[in-house]
């Protein structure tokens, strides 16, 4: 009896659910048949091959045939060729051979080269299949689009890859390709009910955690109808059972069962590397699978992961110097679920991974060029992961992989530092772990966590670290954990202390490279106390001695606090060149914390100079820099500098924002500084005109700097009350600077001010007595407030078109033309309604005009 023939039908005929994303691959599967007969679109499962085959079908001119074969069934040549023969009408007698059958399909397809022939879900059939459909091709005929998840063998097809939707939101469009799809179902499952705006973060990030994956994406949509977004999300831990449909309401209603399909298709040596590949997070080099593939048979690793590909079970970059290799995510947790039921196996393969991972960090770290920070920025993840292992692997291995994330070179935020340390020390204190290994983490904790101005936990750290130091005779651990408690007592202004702390580390120190940056430490100690003469000789001292340890490092910070130094003495030139020198280094080494630094005194020797526009740029970055760096006290010491120059610029408004943010982390991290700060507030308030708050804030600056030995600042505070500035701090760059800010406020603006309402409901154009109601002009009313929200966080920067739309028009999908349109028209009525030169035109932006004061009322 013949076999039962799969579905045949035609994709004009009705269809599914409105179609999203994918237009390229469209275009792409059109310039393939232009070339050629043969198309196959090859994609993992449920990434929605069918769905996209329809879709050409559907749009395709209906000039003849258009067949749609679903093969789902068929297992064998004589099913496959059973159910082509069915699909195009070929009559099928009960005793036919399966060579007749094989040359009557062929001359059908050969008879009609209008015919569109879709052949859906190939993968399952033998290689006996792929010979037949190749014959097909041997004279003119129809055209023919296969759905796989591997690779035709023996055909000369095009092969289309199909990726998963993109999860990444272009610009000027409401949602990602991938969230845009999970929205549209899930309105089709959940109707009224569902609302996408209220929660547009949980869905992309949703969308994020499906891979972008269609029958993933469709499966989760359709429990909208039961749970919220964010309910949804909580639940993906059970991935397999959050996302089925035991209703069966779905053609494909379970992501599990979907995958399994693959992996039963795969040989015994690929289901082995394919399980032991879920081990990798963030994807993997050829060079890992060798480590770690490589003991899992006899089969080479590069062919494996070949045939993983062939079979859409792997996926794989473009990088035109090292390709890399990966997993969807939900293929991942199927191999995970896979590989935990072989006894031993997760075991036996995260071992090796930690131990390949492991060996190739410390490498890394010990190399300063660019190419090994590049390569441990790809391996994060898989560092990472043995850290999280840790229950699995040990604390030797997790302390190791923490170590290396620790180290400057990773580039992680220190707060994500401070998690993955703590992840490896676990609550048993790394109990059973080498003792110098347990130090030496808790070291780079405590170092941590000052720069994150956790000092009392710091604190804790470091004296735990001194104390295995000393048990152990360890002197370089020692070293540093001596230099380590007196740099979190320098972060408390306590320089006294922090440098008895310092010279009893150079007393602990025995090794020569180790001790330059100690001597560094010594020298800031005298800075912090504005002692400048025996601080500028330790520093030149430390360069000296650096430079000929080939320490890059310490080189390179030395020169940062040298130029420092001497820039607040007064001597920019040499300041500037020391700095320069020091950024250069620094960015060659990659350390974004110490870049941010360096541009910040960079930005304010180019204050000191008059270049107002240039130091604004710098003091811009370095601001972004250390705040994604998340170290407090240069955090603080920027927001300042920056609030500084702003005031010089004329804008107070924002100066007094940096100024309010700058306060508490200056209070809490380094006290020396909420003085200047106060101060500087008190400037703000003087050239606003409020003389009362101008004087009481002085007054609390004068108090707080009063428990701190920085006489520089204290002399700044005074000179801005109105004293001559002390010989001794004459040409000192914060006696400078307050000389400036005192000196009398320039006239006021002859422009009268733009008034307009917080809410941006209304507007008072300059000079004009009548205010404009904006509360039913909502796009308009949207692209003023982003304009003066502009004004006050980027004075002198232009609002982007896509800025100024996101705020008139939130949510709404616009092409760019379109949107540039929009908000030209928002501009040109603003202007008609009386801001006619108020608004200008900027770098392809707007900004409303530097010389307009603005009045938020």
């Amino acid at each position: 009896m013949p076999p039962r023939p799969g579905k045949t039908q035609s994709p004009r005929d009705g269809g599914p659910s409105r179609f999203v994303g994918r237009e390229h691959a469209l275009q792409k599967i059109a310039e393939a048949f232009a070339r050629g007969r043969l198309v196959e679109l090859v994609g993992p499962p449920g990434v929605g091959k069918t769905r996209l085959a329809t879709e050409f079908a559907r749009r395709t001119p209906p000039l003849s045939a258009l067949r749609f074969c679903d093969l789902t069934e068929a297992a064998s040549l004589s099913a496959f060729l059973f159910q082509v023969a069915r699909c195009l009408g070929v009559p099928v007698p009960l005793d036919i051979s399966p060579e007749e059958l094989a040359r009557r399909v062929r001359e059908q397809v050969s008879a009609d080269d209008a015919l569109l022939l879709v052949l859906d879900n190939f993968e399952q059939l033998p290689a006996s299949a792929d010979a037949a459909l190749a014959a097909w091709f041997e004279r003119p005929g129809a055209r023919v689009l296969v759905t796989s998840r591997r690779r035709l063998a023996g055909a000369s097809a095009t092969t289309i890859s199909l990726a998963p939707l993109s999860t990444e939101r272009r610009p000027g469009e409401p949602w990602s390709e991938a969230a845009e799809l999970l929205v549209t179902r899930a309105a089709a499952f959940a109707g009224d009910a569902f609302d996408p705006q209220e929660d547009r973060a949980t869905l992309e990030e949703l969308a994020r955690e499906l891979d972008g994956l269609p029958l993933a994406l469709e499966l989760a949509a359709s429990r909208f109808r039961m749970l919220a977004p964010k309910q949804v999300l909580a639940r993906l831990s059970q991935r397999f059972r959050m996302l089925r449909r035991p209703d069966g309401t779905l053609t494909r209603a379970n992501l599990r069962e979907s995958i399994e399909m693959s992996f039963v298709m795969l040989a015994p040596p690929e289901q082995d590397a394919f399980l032991a590949s879920s081990v990798f997070r963030g994807g993997f080099s050829l060079d890992a699978a060798d480590a770690v593939l490589g003991e899992e048979g006899e089969s080479w690793p590069l062919d494996l992961l070949e045939s993983l590909l062939d079979q859409s079970m792997l996926t794989v970059d473009q990088d035109p110097n090292e390709r890399r290799y990966d997993l969807l995510i939900c293929i991942r947790e199927f191999a995970e679920s896979e590989l935990s039921r072989r006894e031993g196996g997760a075991v036996r393969a995260a071992a090796r991974h930690a131990r390949y991972y492991v060996g190739l960090g410390e490498r890394l770290v010990g190399s300063a060029d660019a190419g090994a920070r590049r390569a441990l920025e790809h391996e994060r993840e898989n560092l990472a992961t043995i850290v999280h292992r840790r229950g699995l692997l040990g604390a030797d291995l997790a302390l190791r992989a923490a170590l290396v994330l620790a180290a400057p070179a990773s580039g992680l935020p220190y707060i994500t530092v401070e998690e993955l340390l703590g992840g490896a020390l676990g609550d048993d204190a790394a109990e059973g772990a080498p003792p110098l290994l347990v130090g030496r983490a808790l070291l780079s904790r405590g170092t941590v966590r000052r720069f994150l101005g956790r000092m009392p936990e710091s604190t804790a750290d470091l004296d735990r670290a001194r104390a295995i130091g000393e048990s152990t005779g360890d002197r370089a651990l020692l070293a540093e954990s001596f230099a380590g408690l007196g740099n979190t007592l320098a972060g408390l202004g306590d320089w006294g202390r922090a440098r008895a702390f310092f010279e009893r580390a150079l007393e602990a120190c025995a090794e020569p490279k180790l001790r330059p940056r100690l001597l560094a430490m010594l020298a800031n100690s005298f800075g912090g106390t504005d002692e400048y003469d025996r601080a500028i000789p330790l520093f030149r001292q430390c360069i000296t001695e650096s430079d000929r340890a080939g320490d890059e490092n310490t080189s390179a910070t030395s020169r940062l606090a040298l130029g420092v130094i001497l820039l607040a003495a007064g001597d920019f030139d040499e300041a500037e060149r020391l700095l320069g020198d020091a950024l250069e280094a620094l960015t060659r080494i990659g350390s974004p914390h110490w870049e941010g630094i360096t541009l910040s005194y960079l930005a304010r020797c180019k204050q000191e100079r008059g270049d107002l526009t240039g130091a604004l740029t710098l003091y811009s970055d370095a601001v972004a820099r250390l705040d994604a760096a998340g170290v407090r006290r240069a955090q603080a010491v920027a927001l300042y500098q920056f609030a500084t120059a702003l005031i010089e610029a004329g804008e107070l408004s924002a100066a007094a924002k940096h100024l309010r943010a700058a306060l508490p982390i200056a209070r809490e991290n380094c006290g020396e500084y909420e003085g200047v700060v106060l101060a500087a507030q008190g400037v703000v308030a003087a050239r606003r005109g409020a003389t009362g708050d101008a004087a009481t804030l002085y007054r609390r600056a004068e108090t707080s700097l009063s428990a701190y030995p920085k006489p520089m600042f204290l002399a700044a505070v005074r000179v801005l009350l109105g004293a001559d500035p002390p010989a001794a701090f004459a040409t000192c760059s914060e006696v400078r600077l307050a000389l400036r800010l005192r000196s009398p406020v320039p006239a006021p603006h002859t422009t009268s001010p733009l008034l307009l309402a917080r809410d941006g409901s209304w507007f008072r154009a300059p000079g004009s007595d009548a205010s404009i109601p904006l509360e039913r002009r909502k796009a308009i009313r949207g692209v003023l407030r982003a304009l003066a929200r502009q004004r006050e966080e980027r004075p002198g920067e232009a609002a982007s078109v896509a800025a100024l739309v996101e705020a008139g028009w939130p949510g709404e999908r616009i092409l760019a033309s379109a949107a540039a349109e929009r908000v030209y028209a928002a501009v040109a009525t603003l202007r008609r309604l009386g801001l006619q030169g108020v608004i200008q035109q900027k770098a392809g932006g707007y900004l409303l005009s530097p010389e307009c004061p603005v009045v938020l009322s």
